[in-house]
């Protein structure tokens, strides 16, 4: 059967346990990793994904990360790592080269 799909509507599915929305913050050399549960997937009427969680301001930050299950991390523009290892090295040459 097709899926139809109605602009007007939005549509929610189930995360997978274990997926987490995920910020890092850093000082100096250490890395504080604050996580949230995501519990589904709210589909916007665009078309895109947004995480439902508890804390109503978590997605609040663009991008927004998510670690899921098999160890990956995605962001919420479409940049993707293999591991949280590859993405906090990423975050943090990134935010010195702010600095």
């Amino acid at each position: 059967m097709q899926k139809k799909y109605n602009p007007s509507g939005t549509g929610l599915f189930d995360a997978a346990p274990g997926t987490y929305l995920v910020s890092a913050y850093f000082d100096d050399n250490l890395v504080d990793l604050v996580s949230c549960n995501v519990l589904g997937w709210q589909v916007n009427q665009d078309r895109t994904l947004t995480p439902m969680v508890l804390d109503p301001r978590a997605a609040d930050e663009d991008p927004w990360f998510v670690l899921h299950p098999d160890g990956r991390v995605e962001a919420s523009d479409g940049r993707s790592w293999p591991n949280k290892d590859a993405w906090l090295a990423e975050e943090r040459k990134t935010r010195r080269a702010v600095a």
